[in-house]
């Protein structure tokens, strides 16, 4: 006979946010960032034990290199995987403006942590 033992992996919500505005605090000391935003199902609230944390950051001065953007803006300190998609201002905007997936999603349900008005401009502006 065989026994299954079946673990649910939680996640405290409040906790994880209250670490990734830390993690948005320090990313935002980077030159160039304008705005640093909680996306995907963490900001759905319809995340698993096994979510990310999916960030938006929108930034002007960053690497032409995607895997160095990537660099720039993981975090290995937080309880939860960290998944960075760097754009630019002029980058985004021309994402939104195609009708991506990502972006739009981000603008209709993100989460600012860094870069409130920013954001709020960004998205009157691109949500019509």
């Amino acid at each position: 006979m065989t026994s299954v033992e079946v673990r649910y992996l939680k996640i405290n919500f409040d906790e994880i946010l209250k670490k990734l505005r830390g993690y948005a605090k320090s990313k935002s000391k980077i030159p160039g960032v304008r705005a640093i935003v909680l996306t995907g199902s963490l900001a759905k609230r319809s995340y698993t034990g096994t979510s990310d944390a999916d960030i938006l950051v929108i930034a002007d001065s960053v690497p032409a290199r995607v895997l160095d953007r990537y660099e720039l803006f993981a975090e290995k300190k937080i309880p939860i995987d960290v998944e960075p998609r760097v754009y630019t201002t002029e980058e985004f905007i021309s994402r939104a403006r195609r009708g991506d997936r990502f972006a739009l999603e981000s603008l209709e349900i993100g989460i600012p942590l860094h870069g409130k008005r920013f954001f709020k401009d960004l998205r009157e502006s691109l949500l019509v």
